[in-house]
């Protein structure tokens, strides 16, 4: 009987998924993988499946918002995966001109450029500091 190996995974830096250095296009799978990604200590990252912990290196975060939708009066995020979520509270932290937000743990979630041009309709300044402003929501925009 011959003994399977796990692929190697891997996130690039634009959240697209590889498995032994081959790109991923089945969204059903990546959305699987995504769905079950955990986190432990300051960047390593694992799939929990069925009892098995399954190793994945990230470039820089785990997950890539592809587009910002106005749904039911809140703004929406898209994952690369197809994943749909409320835009988190919190701020909106720019590293070297990137954006970046914390959807499940602490930066884990670029902003696509589109994502954040969509985002900037909703721009406002105040006290030297600015804000995207959505109905009563407020996400402030910080460098780091």
């Amino acid at each position: 009987m011959e003994n399977l190996r796990a692929p190697e995974l891997f996130i690039d830096k634009d959240g697209l998924w590889y498995a032994d250095g081959v790109l991923m296009i089945n969204k059903e799978i990546i959305k699987l993988f995504a769905a079950n990604l955990k986190k432990e200590g300051h960047d390593k990252y694992h799939i929990d499946w069925q009892n098995q912990l399954y190793p994945v290196r990230v470039e820089d975060v785990p997950f890539f918002v592809q587009s910002v939708t106005e749904q039911v009066g809140q703004l929406t995020i898209q994952l690369n995966d197809g994943r749909k979520f409320p835009l988190p509270h919190g701020n909106i932290v720019m590293k070297n001109n990137i954006p970046y937000i914390s959807l499940f743990w602490q930066r884990d979630t670029k902003l696509s450029r589109p994502s954040y041009s969509e985002l900037c309709k909703n721009l406002i300044e105040r006290n030297g500091h600015y804000f995207i402003k959505y109905g009563d929501n407020e996400w402030l925009v910080e460098d780091v």
